[in-house]
Formats: structure tokens, C-alpha cells, sequence
């Protein structure tokens, strides 16, 4: 019974990583719906601060998007728990609001009615809130993962607190029968005892490297691809805001929002970095903040026009191009290499449980047969 314990402990272990691997992708998929919302939305405000005519390439973008959101609603909608499954379903309600108020701003800009910044500011007000429910959901799925990472490691614990009990008992049989019948030794009771001490010694190895891989995967590459999204949704606020501050023609108290968002992007990269050891994005958004800061200076001084070139087409436009870029590149790879390393942490702990099942067929068998020799002899 104590090896069959140690069964259902592996089994209990190899679930929770299991669920804790899913709800870690669950993660990084609502994080590319919220970093693909945000996008859509700096989007908008940069093509109505274009006015009347749009960028072509944006709005297919823009589209495109949009369009993802929707999808990948739905899609992690199917897998989370009920209560963040609610949530979404609110945040997809919201989005078909937001889309239609976007047309609407749209619409009175290329007539050239001012009405339309009205309605732009109330769908980026419901963009914040989409961004906030989506945040709720990442922090559930957050501890989701942290709760079932802690309880594999509890339930591994299982093979240990029955394991070695049975070998004692094993032991202090195997003497006693030695004792008792003048036998120096039993042959199935000790090599009874010799797999059991084999399961232990190779089943506790195996079960502490699912666990470390699990823990490493965790807090180097899961985070680093957190942290990623984190950093790319927050510049892409930032961006946004830096069209808002223009379309409402130096309205300079805008730029504390720009200032928020950049803080709490370069903060993330700067974490990233400690976790890679890769610094590239660091110095790349901190290329667009300068050129942010150079936006900012021209507007003050009364170049509105100056200031809108260089936010659409010029050095803060390039500037924050490179860093989507090469921002996006390395959502993706860290982002595929958490997949990775979650998903294989459980490797083999199948194949032990069936391991740890037979072998305690074959211990009980041992223990009868040993048993049953001496028995025999002593009638």
C-alpha cells in the first residue's frame, strides 16, 4: 500500500503541473489579447490624429487587431475557470461598444466635426477598463499557476512519507525472519527491499527534477515572457497617449498618463533584463522616450504641426517602430520558450506512476513469496 501512495502522489503531481503548464499559457494568451487591444487603440487615436485620411496600413492593422481580440476572447474564454470566463465574456461585450464608438469618431473626423474627439476619449476610457478586466484575469491566472506548482510539491511528498516506511518495515522483517529462522538471508524479502530502495532513490530524482524544471520555468523564461507583454502593452499606452496629448493641441497635462505608461514599461524591460541577460529593448525604448521628449518640447513651444510630423512620420514614429519590432520578436520567443519548458517539466512523471504501480505488484508478490518460504519451514 505505501508504494501505491507513492503512486498516487506522482499522479497527483504530474496533474498539477499539468494544469499549472495550462493556466501558464492561458496567461500568455490573455496577455497577447490585451497587448493586440492596446495596439489597436494607439492605432485609432494615431490615424484620427492623422484627420481625414487615414494610413491605409494602419487601419488594416487597426482591423486586423481588432479582429484577434475578438478571437482570442473567445478562445481562452473555452479554457479558463468560470469566474475569469465571466470576465472576458464582459471585456467582448465592451469590445463590439468600443469598436462602434471608434467608427463613430471616425466618421465626424473626416467630416472635420469636433464631436468626434468626444467620442474617441469615451472609447479609450473603455478601452482602460477592457485593459483593467483583462488584468484581473492575468492576476487569477498568476496565482492559478503559483497554486498548482505548490501543490505538486506537496503532493510529491507522498512517495517519501510512504516510501521509506516500507523499507524499514522491509528491513525489520527481513531481519526478523534471519532471527527467527536461522537464515541469514531472504532472498525476496531483500530484493523486495532493494527495489523499493531503487524506486525511491530514482522516483525522488525524478520527481525533484519535474518539480525544479517546473519552478525554473516559472521564474526565469515565464516571467521574462510576462514581463514582455507587460512592457509592450504599456509603450503601446504610452504611444497612444502621446497621439491623445496632440489631438487635444497642447494640452500639456495629458503627458503625465505618457509619463505613467513609459514608467511602468521601462520598468518591466529592466526586470527582463536581470532575467535574460538581453538589455537591447531597454536602450530601444529608451530611444522613443527621447524622441518622445522632443515631441513634447516642439508642442510646448507652439509647433503643433512640427510636433505631429514628428509623432506620425518622423523621428518619434521610426523611434518607436524599432522598438515594436524587436519588442514583438522577443514576446514571441520568450513567449514560446515558457510554452516549451512548462510543457516538459512533467515528462516522465507518467511513465513513473506506471513504474511505481507495477513495482508495488511486484514488492507485495516478494513480500508473500519471502514470507511464505519461511512459513512453509516452520510447519
Amino acid at each position: 500500500m505505501q508504494v501505491f501512495g507513492g503512486t498516487v502522489g506522482v499522479g497527483r503531481r504530474d496533474s498539477a503541473l499539468g494544469d499549472g503548464d495550462a493556466a501558464s499559457q492561458q496567461l500568455i494568451a490573455v496577455q497577447d489579447v490585451q497587448v493586440r487591444l492596446v495596439h489597436a487603440d494607439s492605432i485609432a487615436r494615431e490615424n484620427y490624429l492623422r484627420g481625414g485620411i487615414e494610413d491605409a496600413a494602419k487601419r488594416a492593422t487597426y482591423e486586423t487587431e481588432l479582429a484577434a481580440v475578438s478571437d482570442g476572447l473567445v478562445a481562452v474564454g473555452n479554457r479558463v475557470l468560470p469566474d475569469d470566463a465571466a470576465m472576458l465574456a464582459a471585456v467582448s461585450a465592451q469590445l463590439t461598444r468600443y469598436s462602434g464608438l471608434i467608427e463613430q469618431a471616425r466618421a465626424n473626423n473626416r467630416q472635420g466635426f469636433p464631436v468626434g474627439a468626444a467620442y474617441l476619449r469615451t472609447a479609450n476610457d473603455l478601452a482602460t477598463t477592457m485593459v483593467a478586466g483583462l488584468r484581473d484575469v492575468q492576476s487569477s491566472l498568476r496565482s492559478q499557476v503559483n497554486d498548482n506548482l505548490d501543490g505538486a510539491d506537496t503532493a510529491g511528498l507522498w512517495l517519501h512519507l510512504t516510501g521509506w516506511p516500507l523499507l524499514v518495515l522491509l528491513l525489520t522483517g527481513g531481519g526478523w525472519v534471519a532471527f527467527r529462522f536461522r537464515r541469514l538471508l531472504n532472498v525476496p524479502l531483500a530484493v523486495a527491499a532493494g527495489v523499493t530502495l531503487l524506486l525511491l532513490v530514482i522516483g525522488g530524482s525524478m520527481q525533484g527534477s519535474a518539480m525544479s524544471d517546473a519552478e525554473n520555468a516559472t521564474g526565469s523564461s515565464l516571467q521574462a515572457a510576462d514581463l514582455a507583454a507587460q512592457a509592450r502593452s504599456a509603450a503601446f499606452e504610452a504611444h497612444a497617449q502621446e497621439s491623445s496629448t496632440l489631438i487635444a493641441r497642447g494640452s500639456g497635462g495629458l503627458d503625465v498618463a505618457w509619463q505613467a505608461s513609459a514608467a511602468t514599461a521601462a520598468s518591466a524591460l529592466a526586470r527582463m533584463c536581470i532575467i535574460t541577460g538581453d538589455c537591447t529593448l531597454v536602450g530601444t525604448f529608451g530611444s522613443y522616450a527621447e524622441a518622445h521628449d522632443a515631441v513634447r518640447a516642439s508642442d510646448d513651444a507652439g509647433d503643433w504641426d512640427g510636433a505631429r510630423a514628428a509623432s506620425l512620420d518622423g523621428e518619434a514614429a521610426i523611434a518607436f517602430a524599432a522598438f515594436d519590432e524587436a519588442s514583438s520578436a522577443a514576446a514571441a520567443s520568450l513567449g514560446a520558450e515558457a510554452a516549451s519548458a512548462m510543457s516538459s517539466a512533467a515528462d516522465g512523471l507518467a511513465v513513473l506512476r506506471v513504474v511505481l504501480f507495477l513495482a508495488g505488484l511486484s514488492v507485495a508478490a516478494l513480500v508473500l513469496v519471502g514470507y511464505g518460504q519461511r512459513l512453509r519451514e516452520y510447519r
